[in-house]
């Protein structure tokens, strides 16, 4: 591993949990020779005893942002928004002015920065727009599952009507490259999961499978499915596919969740650079309560953004 190696970190929203685990992340992580520059505020990282424990780790580029002893653990603001949105910002240009290839963002909160940038939806929107390049996808990964959503931060009401071959196709592309590229995955096998109750294949069909199976035929590789959902997230069937591409957003992360809470990632796929963060939000509740919430996701998020091939 080369000595020279950086990775860029927004250390996400001061009242949640990301300055913490973004820490004790560094900490965890057990090779010396890695760069972690951490964007946040050190008023905020004072807060917690491991900062003085990995200090002399990390290159601190503190915003010292007006006002932010005022930030309370666990509630979100309009300068908690503020803080967090400028953070991301500031990773994003350290990385391009230094070309980095890695970024690693902690959990903020869409409802606080919304406060101050009115159509702000996610990290996966807001990058694919900082970089303007036209497709990105959020893949899930960790040892058990790795699953794209097909459809993602949308009512569940709308969700089949965004489903179509043409993006489908699309999607199994980017994918497709990411495995073999980014995973080193010679030949990848991908299964797509059903939108409908019991649908698949050959069975029950209805708009939503046929434009599900117009993508695939469309799509130069092999590829599996649709299979009915409630069947092909078991550990059995998981075993055979290198990514399921879920229908749907809670068709994919409540399955991910229960296998991989406290070990997922989410990678952004589609963007010039490496993108990971904890599949967890900011922990609003935990902080609140001065409970201490885990930091094993952000540690996987760090691992996860070395270990990957720049796309």
């Amino acid at each position: 591993m080369s000595s020279n190696l950086k990775a860029v970190i927004a250390s996400g929203d001061p009242a949640g949990c990301g300055p913490l685990i973004s820490l004790e992340a560094i900490g965890e992580f057990k090779h010396k020779n890695i760069e972690f520059i951490l964007i946040g505020d050190r008023k905020v990282f004072e807060r917690f005893a491991v900062y003085r424990k990995v200090k002399n780790r990390i290159n601190l580029i503190d915003l010292n942002t007006s006002d932010i002893k005022k930030i309370k653990p666990g509630q979100f603001s309009k300068l908690s928004g503020k803080a967090s949105l400028a953070y991301l910002d500031a990773a994003l240009a350290i990385a391009k002015e230094n070309r980095i290839k890695r970024l690693v963002t902690a959990p903020l909160s869409k409802e606080a920065v919304q406060m101050v940038k009115k159509n702000f939806s996610g990290h996966t929107e807001y990058l694919q727009n900082y970089f303007k390049v036209p497709q990105v996808e959020m893949m899930m990964v960790s040892k058990h599952l790795k699953t794209v959503l097909l459809t993602r931060h949308t009512v569940l009401r709308k969700a089949g009507f965004l489903i179509n071959a043409k993006g489908v196709e699309k999607t199994l592309k980017l994918v497709y490259a990411a495995l073999k590229e980014q995973f080193k995955i010679k030949k990848p096998r991908i299964a797509l999961a059903a939108f409908n109750p019991h649908a698949g294949v050959s069975t029950f069909l209805e708009r939503e499978e046929k434009e599900l199976v117009a993508g695939i035929r469309k799509f130069k590789y092999k590829v599996y499915g649709p299979y009915p959902a409630d069947s092909l997230f078991i550990p059995e069937k998981l075993k055979l596919y290198d990514c399921i591409i879920s229908a749907y957003h809670d068709q994919g992360m409540v399955a991910f969740k229960l296998l991989s809470m406290k070990s997922g990632v989410n990678l952004t796929l589609g963007l010039p650079i490496i993108r990971t963060s904890p599949a967890h939000g900011p922990a609003f509740d935990l902080m609140r309560r001065h409970k201490k919430p885990f930091s094993s996701s952000m540690l996987a998020a760090i691992k996860l953004a070395i270990q990957l091939n720049i796309p």
